[in-house]
């Protein structure tokens, strides 16, 4: 089974020669955007619902500093207009980076651009 359907001549010819199609769309669980990238890793980033039960994100910081999450995990900590929150891991894995500017440059994570307001990296458990 092919998924040429809906994709455009450009993407079919890069498909082709590069023998996978685009990324996967991205998926929002509780708050939290995951994508899978190209090297088989998650970015987990803040979701555009956040800022709408949230308002104006204020304060933010990571409650543990684990190695490894599981699902439901405590990742981010974060405080807004409206509520503070506690933003929980949509997958469990092991942790490869984590955005620590997010407490310093709190401007970074009201910008709803997922390359911006990224919170970790994870390597999905097997």
């Amino acid at each position: 089974m092919n998924d040429y359907g809906s994709k455009s001549l450009w993407e079919r010819i890069k498909q082709i020669f590069t023998g996978h199609s685009e990324s996967p769309t991205p998926q929002v669980k509780d708050g939290i955007l995951y994508s899978k990238q190209s090297d088989g890793t998650y970015l987990l980033s803040i979701d555009r619902s956040v800022f709408e039960q949230l308002g104006q994100i204020t304060f933010a910081d990571f409650p543990t500093d684990q190695a490894e999450v599981v699902v439901d995990d405590d990742l981010l900590d974060i405080e807004g207009d409206k509520s503070v929150e506690t933003l929980k891991s949509p997958i469990a894995g092991k942790v490869i980076k984590r955005n620590f500017d997010l407490g310093q440059d709190i401007d970074k994570l009201n910008q709803a651009d997922p390359q911006k307001n990224w919170i970790m990296v994870i390597e999905p458990a097997n």
